[in-house]
């Protein structure tokens, strides 16, 4: 009579050669301990990212330094309002404790603030030409329905499908133009980590 296996000791006979990659482990729990510290620095004024680096182990800290890049260059991205530019500003910030060649970096993210704020100008100047452009839309779409309830009737533009469609599609344009450029600040901040 053959033994019936469960399904525990069938994938234990599978993985039994099998061993896990220490350093693999080991370097994505550094990595995420950057990316935690980095969480921390944006929600708390207090934690200083370059006396975590000190106190970091010598064998962990490229890896730390990587998480910690990798959150900072996640928040550095094209703001949508004022608290979203504040946001990269604190990122940028942030890059402090990671790039040895400070009065570099220092000038590149004045570069991309700039940069920054006249993508938050010209988005707004976008929406607005948007809503000017399809104002006689919306006031013949008012008027119809006007017509069918009895009543004055107004829609807001964020609430109508097609001006939505319409807007998305130019700040899609608009965001593909300046997201190039903003991937290249970053691609020169990661070499910039990275140097001796």
């Amino acid at each position: 009579m053959a033994l019936i296996k469960s399904a525990i000791e069938i994938a234990l006979e599978k993985t039994r050669n099998v061993e896990a990659d220490k350093e693999a482990l080991k370097a994505n729990t550094a990595i995420t301990e950057g990316k935690k510290a980095v969480s921390g620095f944006f929600s708390d004024e207090k934690t200083d990212l370059k006396e975590l680096l000190k106190r970091s182990d010598e064998k962990k800290l490229p890896y730390v330094k990587e998480g910690m890049l990798q959150a900072l260059l996640a928040n550095i991205k094209l703001p949508v309002n004022e608290i979203a530019l504040k946001q990269c500003k604190k990122a940028g910030e942030g890059l402090f404790s990671i790039v040895r060649d400070t009065r570099r970096l220092e000038k590149l993210l004045s570069q991309m603030e700039h940069f920054l704020e006249e993508f938050l100008e010209e988005r707004k100047r976008l929406e607005a030409s948007v809503k000017q452009q399809y104002a006689p839309v919306l006031k013949q779409k008012e008027e119809e329905m006007s017509k069918q309830l009895g009543a004055r009737v107004r829609i807001d533009p964020s609430q109508d499908p097609e001006f939505q469609k319409l807007l998305r599609q130019n700040l899609t344009l608009l965001e593909d133009r300046y997201n190039k450029v903003l991937n290249q600040v970053k691609q020169e901040i990661s070499r910039m980590s990275g140097e001796k």
